[in-house]
């Protein structure tokens, strides 16, 4: 079986990287772009901003409880409608 690869072009792989960012590929897919990232410094640079941008923003967000009272409050209020 003859596998063509596609040309190179950055502006596609921007939004597989997002994908492999958010963990949305299978493993062959995600080495398989790895593997093209490498090739190419602009995908790579984009590549590393974008994983430091990403670490960054949920470094800074900290998840915190509403209390259950509110969430019971809450499921009432909707189980009335």
């Amino acid at each position: 079986m003859n596998h063509i690869r596609p040309p190179h072009n950055c502006n596609e792989l921007v939004k597989d990287i997002s994908l492999l960012l958010d963990g949305e590929l299978d493993r062959h897919t995600e080495n398989m772009l790895r593997e093209e990232i490498e090739k190419c410094d602009v995908c790579n640079q984009y590549y590393k901003s974008h994983a430091a941008y990403k670490m960054n923003v949920s470094q800074k967000i900290t998840r915190m409880s509403c209390g259950e009272n509110f969430k019971d409050s809450l499921r009432s209020k909707i189980r009335g409608l």
